[in-house]
């Protein structure tokens, strides 16, 4: 739908609402593609489209049909400034590393322009692409790396499976290939490493892109919008790509990566798993630091019991406290059950009267434990995998990360949280809610760990240090909603990272002990909460870097932006 038709739907009043419902939801993912390409794709870059796109070099690699050597033979436009170099027929025989080898000699030999891409025969660039790519460029005009998004063309010029990405993360594009082909190398920065050991283009690709990212010291730039069409097959490969990279030889390269980056220096790596992915295993000192479980509660004695006995029978892990922050309990089986606690001891009961107010009851909590560790637990959490806290504590002892989440399910298994995204239905949503089980997610996110801004606090786990660093979580603006994503940010505004990892499963019977935050009684002080929030993190509320502005903010799942959010290369 284009722009003009757009506005003469306006202008009809009986389609307005129902207009104004589509905006907001944005378009399907797969079924409104297309739609989606002919009404929307252009409509960011066009308000601020540079004057000249950057020239690029494209080493097309594999032999060409005489469709293929059409399109590339035609890319010196004047619209464009283009090299092309054919490799199919310079490049040496061999296996994939001999062919690199030759192919990256070649492109540092005769490339003219002083950024290249290396692509199949197949491959076609986006229209917009250098355009794009001058606009990022124009930002941070030193990157040695820069990465796009992507989707998939067919034989007949049919798009289809586009793969928006985040912006890095080293944990995520660590477990997954998450680079894919549309990467743009400085030519500079291909001089200062060495041609990978690869056995296809996707993976070659992957190593040159980590190996630039060590010897730079920098993170690469991500360049939100599709870049390049992957040629492909929608009956072989109707997802996005990730789904499909799945070379064991990309190992290697984490491997060496990980050796070279002092933060990753002890990590264990593991996998490939059945999707192609990696884990990244954190050790544990010996002995294990104490963490100080801190749940809050008000009865429920039978949810409360369920998660205390997960804790003990459902967790290898051995150096913990309990302490339960008592929030006016009147049930005498509650009660009954404090008195049984108590002869424990590993188990304290904190007093605290009053209106609930969640954030109080968590600094409460948090004042009484002895743990170096401090892990907020809702009371309707049960654990049920024996290595989750294992997961947690090697997470959260990393000395770059702030906070870590984990993967919260509901009593069915579909997905409960994988992460939060900032502005998602308004202030702050869960990305993959209600998935159904063992759907890895879009871009195979809900499988793999990686950076986020926030994650719920219904479980997570931070150092001592953090929270006190930080003022513990926000009782007088946000005592009952919020007070977690708000402290998921003020962890990033501190420089430090939030993890959210699915290697620590746990069940979560969602709002069963306090309810739903839009009950009549309780709306008012949760919509004063939501505006606290919108003012607090406005600059934040629209740009989680975690989040490819081409996707749709309405908490619908697998919805496109309807239009796209600008990217503001901001804070670079």
């Amino acid at each position: 739908m284009g722009l003009g038709s757009i506005r003469k739907l306006f202008r009809q009043r009986s389609s307005r609402q129902a207009l104004y419902l589509r905006l907001l939801r944005g378009l399907n993912l797969d079924g409104g593609y297309q739609e989606w390409i002919d009404g929307w794709e252009r409509y960011a870059p066009a308000e601020s489209r540079p004057p000249s796109p950057v020239p690029l070099t494209f080493m097309v690699m594999g032999e060409l049909s005489a469709a293929d050597h059409g399109y590339w033979s035609g890319m010196d436009a004047a619209e464009l400034t283009c090299q092309v170099i054919f490799t199919a027929a310079q490049a040496p025989p061999g296996n994939m590393a001999a062919k690199m080898a030759g192919v990256m000699a070649m492109a540092l030999r005769e490339a003219s322009a002083e950024h290249v891409v290396f692509l199949h025969a197949a491959d076609r660039l986006a229209e917009i692409a250098p355009h794009r790519l001058q606009a990022a460029l124009a930002a941070l005009p030193e990157a040695d790396l820069i990465y796009g998004d992507e989707d998939q063309i067919d034989g007949d010029g049919r798009r289809f499976a586009p793969w928006f990405k985040p912006d890095f993360g080293e944990d995520l594009f660590l477990g997954q290939n998450g680079f894919g082909r549309a990467v743009l190398f400085r030519k500079s920065a291909l001089q200062r490493i060495e041609a990978p050991d690869a056995t296809d283009l996707d993976t070659a690709i992957y190593h040159m892109a980590l190996r630039v990212i060590t010897a730079s010291g920098r993170d690469p730039l991500h360049c939100p919008g599709i870049l390049l069409h992957v040629g492909g097959d929608p009956a072989a490969t109707p997802k996005a790509r990730v789904l499909y990279l799945k070379d064991p030889a990309r190992r290697a390269a984490v491997e060496e990566f990980a050796r070279r980056r002092p933060s990753l220096a002890n990590v264990q790596i593991e996998g490939p798993d059945a999707f192609g992915f990696l884990r990244l295993r954190h050790p544990i000192p010996t002995p294990p630091p104490l963490v100080s479980i801190v749940i809050p509660t008000r009865d429920r004695q039978d949810l409360l019991e369920q998660c205390i006995r997960s804790l003990d029978e459902a967790n290898r892990y051995r150096n913990f406290e309990i302490i339960i922050v008592d929030n006016d309990s009147k049930e005498p089986a509650t009660k009954a059950y404090f008195a049984a606690l108590g002869e424990r001891g590993d188990v304290r009961i904190v007093a605290a009267p009053g209106p609930f107010n969640y954030s109080r009851l968590i600094n409460l909590g948090a004042a009484a434990a002895r743990g170096e560790l401090l892990m907020a637990l809702n009371n309707d959490i049960e654990a049920i995998e024996p290595d989750w806290l294992d997961e947690l504590v090697g997470q959260a002892l990393r000395p770059e990360v702030g906070l870590v989440g984990c993967l919260l399910l509901y009593p069915d298994r579909s997905v409960q949280h994988a992460g939060v995204i900032i502005g998602l239905g308004g202030v702050a949503g869960h990305i993959f809610a209600k998935t159904k089980p063992r759907d890895p997610g879009y871009a195979a996110r809900i499988v793999v760990a990686q950076d986020l801004n926030a994650v719920t606090g219904a479980c997570h786990i931070m150092r001592r240090d953090v929270f006190d660093r930080l003022g513990g979580l926000d009782e007088k603006h946000l005592a009952v909603a919020y007070n977690d994503i708000d402290f998921c940010l003020r962890v990033r505004e501190a420089g430090l990272r939030v993890i959210y990892t699915p290697f620590a499963p746990l069940l979560h019977r969602h709002s069963a002990s306090r309810g739903s935050d839009v009950r009549p009684e309780r709306l008012a002080g949760f919509t004063w909460e939501r505006d606290y929030m919108r003012t607090r993190w406005a600059s934040r509320i629209w740009d989680d870097p975690f989040f490819n502005p081409n996707l749709s903010l309405s908490g619908k799942k697998g919805r496109l932006a309807t239009p796209p959010r600008q990217r503001l290369y901001k804070g670079r």
